[in-house]
């Protein structure tokens, strides 16, 4: 037993020795690239345009705001590109080294030019990722979260399809130094297949290579567009369902008595205040733009059908109640004016006490009158 232990404890020693060169070959390797490497300048300064091909694997679309008019996206940003600075060959494998290294080297000053807030992912440490192949080509890649501008065409809400772009340039480099491509064509981008979206469908996709020119000179630019589908579905259930069956109900005040109109009136009310409800929550979600939209003129519809069904019963009630006196007058006209046959019999019992008091025995007047009176006082 004493003399298997020294044996075992020499091979692990080897092994560790065999680590601690492997190791500190490779840490010379990375010592001796950035020895003397100025990060100020690109590669091949002064000669022909850098070559740096980009790819973009899609992680989540997270939101789409048609108030601000912007989509949020999160995606691994890779570019490639070759700096025979830091070319090797004392390593037999590539090196992928910690993301600050890209700290010491030069990198592309690549920016997203519709951005309205990116930041790259932190946790643990900073998602950045950086390997160095024999050759000098180096993959940079990045985990990073953008707000983009989206400028949306609504005047088919919700029946709309739009198209987003996330355009990629350089900030500083002219088409003299830098030169941009997609690494692997339409391939470049994936991760579409992955995207689920509550209210959108990703009907296609397409990437594109520009040359833009500014005031300052002409800057590559890469665009990355897509296009999206609403889904009706949700407005169904929320909007148009909703509308309909309110618009129904407000028919129903056609079926009730005129004479009803405490349940005629609040009914119409009702929907009225429903469909403006509705409307306004519908609102809400859209942003304050000065053109009409196709949802717009559906809902002012199903107002105009609404407000039209509590218009036909104030119609109703004026030509149904209008026209006839009130109960007030009817009792005022009876009380202030009697009929012909009581003033007649005024008249001739008037007559008839004049007569009495002057021939007392003209029984058949006298009859008539009574008769006459028993009459009116019936009709009364």
């Amino acid at each position: 037993m004493l003399t298997i232990f020294p044996v075992v404890r020499t091979r692990l020693t080897e092994e560790e020795v065999e680590e601690y060169q492997r190791l500190a070959n490779v840490t010379e390797t990375v010592r001796g690239i950035l020895h003397g490497y100025d990060i100020r300048l690109r590669p091949d300064f002064a000669g022909d345009p850098l070559v740096i091909g980009m790819s973009i694997e899609i992680a989540s679309i997270d939101s789409i705001s048609e108030v601000n008019m912007d989509y949020t996206m999160t995606m691994y940003f890779q570019q490639t590109w070759r700096d025979p600075r830091l070319s090797y060959t004392s390593v037999p494998h590539n090196l992928t080294l910690d993301g600050r290294v890209a700290e010491s080297i030069w990198v592309p000053d690549t920016y997203f030019l519709n951005d309205k807030e990116s930041y790259l992912h932190g946790v643990t440490v900073k998602n950045r990722m950086l390997r160095l192949h024999h050759d000098g080509s180096v993959l940079y890649g990045l985990r990073i979260t953008t707000t983009a501008a989206c400028q949306m065409n609504l005047r088919r809400y919700p029946l709309d399809e739009q198209n987003c772009t996330l355009e990629i340039e350089s900030y500083g480099y002219t088409t003299d130094d830098l030169e941009f491509h997609w690494k692997d064509g339409k391939d470049a981008v994936i991760g579409w297949d992955q995207i689920e979206l509550p209210q959108f469908d990703i009907v296609d996709y397409n990437v594109e290579q520009k040359v833009i020119q500014f005031s300052t000179g002409a800057y590559p630019r890469l665009s990355l567009s897509f296009r999206l589908k609403r889904n009706i579905g949700y407005f169904m259930l929320q909007t148009y369902m909703p509308s309909v069956l309110i618009v129904i109900l407000s028919w129903v005040s056609f079926w009730i008595n005129p004479e009803a109109t405490a349940a005629r009136v609040a009914l119409g009310i009702t929907t009225v205040l429903t469909v403006t409800t509705i409307n306004t929550s519908v609102r809400a979600s859209l942003p304050k733009i000065s053109y009409v939209k196709a949802i717009d003129l559906y809902l002012m519809g199903c107002f105009v059908f609404v407000f039209a069904a509590l218009i036909e019963y104030a119609v109703v009630n004026y030509k149904y109640f209008g026209s006839k006196p009130k109960r007030g007058e009817i009792q005022l006209a009876s009380t202030s004016s009697p009929s012909p046959p009581a003033r007649r019999c005024r008249r001739q019992r008037r007559e008839g006490s004049n007569h009495s008091m002057g021939s007392v025995g003209d029984n058949s007047y006298q009859q008539v009158n009574f008769d006459e009176l028993y009459k009116v006082q019936a009709t009364l």
